[in-house]
C-alpha cells in the first residue's frame, strides 16, 4: 500500500508512468509472452483496453470510483474484469444507466460531499440494478455501533471502550481516527488522545514468538483466503513480514465468521484481517476494509514469472504453483450472476 501511495504523489507520477511504458516495451522486445504481462501503462495494455470498449457481455458492472478524484484501483479492476470474466464486462464511472451491477469502488471513509455525489449517481441507475457496498454502509466497521453489532452476533472484535481502571494496565493500539492507512502506536492505555481512538491490543504470537495476521477476501458470498503474515513486530504488515503463507485453508468457523460480517454490515465486497489470541486461540477481527488493495505484490508476481500488475487471485498467476485458489473467475462470475438473479426474484 505504501508503495502505491508513493507512486501516486505528483512528483513521482511521471517517473513511474515512464518506467511502466518502458517496461512493457522491454518485455515485448525480450519476447516475454503477452499472456505473462499484466496491466500497466504501455502499448499492450492500451491495445487490450481499446478492445474492451467494444465488449458487451450479459452482465454489465459499473464501477464508481469517485474518491480519490484521480482514482487508484478502479481502472485496474475494470481491466481485469474485462480481460478475464466470461459473462461480465465493466466500465468505470460511465454507463451507470444500463448497469446490471453498480459497484461503489471508492476509498473509505467517504467524505460527505463524495458520499452525496455517489448517492446522486445511484439515482441514475435503473430500478433493477444491484448495488455493491452502498454508501450508507461504507466504512461502517469503524463506527462504535458496528463493534457492538458484531459482538452481538458473535464476532470477536477488539474492545473499544475503556475507563480509569484501564489506565496504565491495559495494552492498546492508538489509531488516528478517520484516515486511511492511519498512523498507530502501541501503548498502555493513558486515556483519550486527541485525534486517535484506542483499540484493545490482541497478542497473536505463535510458539516461535512471531505475531501473525490472517487476511480473507469476500466477494458477494464467495470467500477467498489471501495469506497469513508472520512478523517479529506487533504491527504485522507486508514490510515487516518475516514469512508469508499464501492461499491458506480457511476453517468452517472462520468462513461462518466472514459471512456473518457481510450480513451484519450489509456489505458485499471487503477484506478482513483477523488474529488468533495467544491465550485461547479465539479469533478477533482487527479490520474490515471495503476498498482493499486488489493488486498482487510485485515481489510475489515476479517470483512466478509474471510482469506488470496482476489481480491477487488471477488464475494464471497461480497456475505455476502447487497451490491454487480454485478458478477465481468462475467463482467471480457465479457470484455476480447470483446477485443479479436474486435481485430479479
Amino acid at each position: 500500500m505504501q508503495e502505491l501511495l508513493k507512486r501516486s504523489s505528483p512528483a513521482s507520477k511521471a517517473y513511474w508512468r515512464a518506467m511502466s511504458i518502458a517496461g512493457q516495451w522491454l518485455w515485448l522486445m525480450l519476447r516475454i509472452q503477452p499472456k505473462s504481462i499484466g496491466f500497466d501503462a504501455g502499448l499492450l495494455t492500451w491495445l487490450r483496453e481499446r478492445r474492451h470498449h467494444r465488449l458487451r457481455r450479459p452482465i454489465h458492472i459499473c464501477l464508481l470510483e469517485n474518491y480519490p478524484v484521480e482514482g487508484r484501483f478502479g481502472r485496474f479492476m475494470k481491466f481485469w474484469i474485462n480481460e478475464r470474466s466470461y459473462i461480465c464486462s465493466a466500465s468505470l464511472n460511465e454507463r451507470v444507466e444500463d448497469a446490471d451491477i453498480v459497484w461503489v469502488f471508492s476509498q473509505d471513509p467517504l467524505p460527505p460531499d463524495t458520499k452525496e455525489e455517489v448517492l446522486l449517481t445511484l439515482k441514475k441507475a435503473r430500478s433493477g440494478a444491484v448495488v455493491i457496498n452502498h454508501p450508507s454502509v461504507y466504512n461502517s466497521y469503524h463506527e462504535i455501533s458496528s463493534f457492538r453489532l458484531l459482538d452481538k452476533v458473535g464476532i470477536g472484535v477488539p474492545r473499544t471502550e475503556f475507563d480509569a481502571r484501564d489506565i496504565g494496565k491495559t495494552m492498546v493500539v492508538y489509531k488516528m481516527a478517520d484516515k486511511q492507512s492511519s498512523p498507530k502506536f502501541l501503548s498502555l492505555y493513558k486515556g483519550e488522545v486527541a485525534g486517535f481512538r484506542a483499540f484493545e491490543f490482541i497478542d497473536s504470537r505463535t510458539s516461535e514468538g512471531l505475531y501473525r495476521k490472517y487476511r480473507v477476501l469476500y466477494i458477494a458470498g464467495v470467500i477467498f483466503p489471501e495469506f497469513i503474515l508472520y512478523s517479529d513486530q506487533w504491527n504485522v504488515i507486508w514490510k515487516s513480514k518475516k514469512d508469508i503463507e499464501c492461499l491458506f485453508e480457511i476453517q468452517p468457523v472462520e468462513a461462518e465468521m466472514v459471512h456473518k460480517i457481510a450480513d451484519a454490515l450489509k456489505i458485499q465486497y471487503f477484506t478482513i484481517d483477523y488474529v488468533k489470541k495467544i491465550s485461547d486461540g479465539s479469533r478477533v477481527v482487527t479490520d474490515v476494509n471495503v476498498y482493499p488493495l486488489p493488486i498482487a505484490y510485485t515481489e510475489a508476481v515476479s517470483k512466478r514469472g509474471y510482469y506488470g500488475r496482476w489481480l491477487r487471485f488471477d488464475d494464471d498467476l497461480w497456475s505455476r504453483t502447487n497451490r491454487s485458489p480454485g478458478l477465481f473467475w468462475n467463482k467471480f462470475d457465479q457470484a455476480m450472476e447470483n446477485l443479479v438473479r436474486d435481485k430479479a426474484q
